[in-house]
């Protein structure tokens, strides 16, 4: 009641008063709208970045597993075709040391090479494809040590070409292996791309 009185009294200041209220209730109502829309438009800011490192992490990636696929591929064809008598053992390692040197520079030269943050988007288990690369470097060194001397029997020879014959088995069961790991990340990549668009 004190308070009407006053105003009665005194209008001017309370006019005053009531402009200086509702313009810091409006100030105040402007400001906490403006803080949601500027939360909101970071957050679809942050998620529109979010999805372009994405998009570009899995075009990366996907870049390098389909080149080392490719790779694998041709590593194969060459004991497939030493496998079937189409190639003599020297062409292979010919054959085998080109690719390798080809290959193994366009991998390390590889425009994309940071494919690998692709983990940061998608949790691949790389423990079969450490396995097997570990034991695809134990086959190599073991293939370098079956290697026929101009000093071995031919019963030597024999022996160790039909050993390197089922370590190539074994190294085409690896690239194998591999490629179906590759192939599975490239699956989920892009079903994950779809489940977007």
């Amino acid at each position: 009641m004190l308070f009407f009185e006053f105003l009665k009294e005194y209008p001017e200041i309370g006019t005053a008063s009531i402009a200086i209220v509702s313009g810091s209730l409006g100030w105040f109502i402007n400001n906490l709208f403006q803080f949601f829309v500027e939360k909101s438009k970071y957050n679809k800011e942050l998620k529109t970045f979010f999805w372009k490192e994405k998009l570009a992490a899995a075009k990366k990636a996907s870049e390098f597993y389909l080149e080392t696929i490719n790779y694998f591929n041709l590593l194969k064809h060459q004991f497939e075709m030493y496998e079937k008598g189409e190639l003599k053992h020297e062409e292979l390692n010919i054959n085998l040391q080109k690719e390798i040197d080809f290959y193994s520079n366009k991998l390390k030269t590889f425009p994309h090479f940071e494919h690998h943050h692709i983990n940061i988007f998608y949790d691949f288990d790389e423990q079969r494809s450490m396995e097997i690369n570990e034991r695809t470097s134990d086959i190599n060194r073991e293939l370098i040590d079956l290697m026929p001397n101009i000093i071995d029997t031919q019963e030597e020879v024999d022996r160790k070409i039909r050993q390197i014959k089922d370590r190539t088995r074994q190294l085409q069961s690896n690239y194998d292996e591999l490629v179906k790991i590759y192939k599975k990340h490239l699956k989920n990549v892009r079903k994950d791309i779809e489940d977007y668009l």
